[in-house]
């Protein structure tokens, strides 16, 4: 019985400690270095059945006090605020819609797609599933099964 209490115990100081050290992984800025096929294959475009997207990603900040940028375009960049969930190994991103909204996000709005905020701001969640985090690696995944593949800037 006491091996197993100590057990139990070094599991759970083993998980806190992870959870932790993944969070601390992903603050900083991350840069697409290219996109994986569950085989193993770098994609270079991907066909979504009428024209072809070039494999890419957007450069992702994640800064320590939870807030966070994705920036597809010098001028098309999403913001609001993250927390990475350990234990199921995803980032929830609550993306901040941008005053005044859009097209797009008054209609998630007046269909109840979107959530407010105590500010007052409209937003939706975006989960991102990570499957490796390390200092240095970021990979997530992407529509069938693809692999999004990062490096930490230094």
């Amino acid at each position: 019985m006491k091996n197993l209490l100590t057990y139990l115990i070094l599991l759970i100081v083993a998980a806190a400690t992870c959870q932790g050290q993944s969070k601390e992984n992903l603050v900083g800025t991350w840069e697409f270095e290219k996109m994986m096929v569950k085989n193993g294959n770098q994609v270079d475009t991907i066909w979504h059945g009428q024209a072809h997207e070039i494999a890419n990603g957007p450069k992702l900040t994640y800064n320590a006090d939870g807030s966070y940028t994705k920036q597809f375009t010098p001028k098309n960049t999403d913001s609001g605020t993250w927390v990475y969930d350990a234990n199921k190994k995803e980032i929830l991103h609550d993306l901040i819609y941008k005053k005044p909204y859009s097209f797009a996000a008054k209609y998630l709005i007046d269909s109840g797609h979107a959530k407010k905020n105590k500010k007052g701001d409209y937003y939706e969640v975006i989960t991102d599933e990570v499957i490796e985090l390390s200092n240095e690696k970021l990979i997530i995944s992407a529509r069938d099964g693809n692999r999004r593949i990062y490096k930490k800037l230094k």
